[in-house]
């Protein structure tokens, strides 16, 4: 979700919150606590970002060609500090962190004033932004597990690859936002056609075999044509559609694809365990399923972008090379293997 509109994204906000724990555990609502400023980062945000790190650098690569290796920053903010680690030279504005250290590395940090969860640019980086689990734990009404947190922190530091890799598409899905305000979501055709679209993207997520994937995918993009058509949306707000999957269904999954790939790995330097059958999603995979038109704001193409790209994971594995880069759509993409006509 753009910066300016959120201190918590939405991927870790009302919309996923029923999924943080999983089946058969009770949601305990948390106890509002005082606001924590320490000025150093605890050896809890630490392990957590350490935990972040290993899995970018193990399996960034099965996510996405060549995030493993990237060199991007992270920052951790608690409410009264920011905290900068990983940046080759930092601005004048952050400062070291004296008689402390990350991973036998300096870090820095600055005053919090109104720090983001997405990707934040600092000097020539950019940079991966996050809530310190314990200030999220306070603000959110649920509490969120570390496995869970570890891979949302992963979700903006894929932004801010997003950014790096990608410039001028990252600065234009940013400023397509401004086409939100006029976006026909509570026009009751257009939520049922929705409805359906998201139902055909459950289903094809659920198919059997190519075969089947196929059809389903056909029906899917036959009934998004036909969404747009009944009604009229102008090019800009199509775009905007497709330029919020690439932003934000691209980082939720990268989110669930880190967690997925923990989850099947045995590596012996994990300090977390990650459970099986992605147990945080299971909402969000009813939601697409059969809500997917009343879904507020930009939440709809989180789940739409995720869709799709793991349709593109069945029907074109290598799919992501030089995708950010080259331009293009993940529906176009989909048409083009799908053999589904073209406007």
């Amino acid at each position: 979700m753009r910066p300016e509109r959120v201190s918590l994204k939405a991927a870790i906000a009302v919309f996923v919150l029923l999924a943080l724990v999983p089946a058969g555990k009770a949601l305990e609502p948390q106890t509002k606590e005082e606001p924590v400023d320490r000025p150093t980062l605890t050896a809890d945000d630490k392990k957590l970002l350490q935990e972040a790190l290993r899995l970018k650098q193990e399996l960034g690569d099965e996510v996405w060609p060549g995030l493993g290796p990237a060199a991007i920053p992270a920052i951790l903010y608690n409410d009264g500090y920011e905290f900068l680690v990983g940046h080759p030279s930092p601005p004048d504005s952050w400062l070291k962190v004296e008689d402390d250290g990350f991973a036998g590395q300096p870090y820095y940090r600055r005053a919090a004033d109104d720090p983001q969860a997405f990707a934040v640019r600092v000097g020539e980086e950019w940079a991966g932004s996050m809530s310190t689990l314990d200030r999220m734990n306070r603000k959110a009404p649920f509490k969120i597990a570390a496995d869970f947190y570890v891979v949302l922190i992963l979700h903006e530091m894929f932004h801010a690859f997003q950014a790096r890799e990608a410039p001028a598409r990252f600065r234009r899905a940013l400023a397509l936002y401004a086409l939100e305000k006029n976006y026909p979501a509570k026009d009751p055709g257009f939520v049922k056609a929705w409805n359906t679209e998201g139902a055909l993207l459950a289903a094809a997520l659920k198919s059997q075999n190519r075969e089947e994937l196929l059809k389903t995918t056909r029906e899917f993009l036959r009934n998004r044509r036909d969404r747009r058509a009944q009604v009229p949306l102008s090019a800009g707000i199509a775009d905007y559609e497709r330029e919020m999957e690439w932003l934000e269904g691209l980082a939720k999954y990268a989110e669930l694809r880190f967690y997925e790939l923990a989850a099947s790995s045995s590596a012996a330097t994990a300090t977390i365990s990650y459970r099986p059958g992605l147990p945080y999603w299971s909402q969000d995979f009813m939601r697409l399923e059969r809500l997917m038109g009343t879904q507020e704001g930009d939440l709809r193409f989180y789940l739409s972008g995720l869709a799709q790209a793991r349709i593109l994971d069945r029907l074109k594995p290598e799919w992501k090379q030089r995708f950010l880069q080259d331009g293009g759509s993940m529906e176009d993409l989909i048409t083009r293997t799908s053999d589904y006509p073209r406007d």
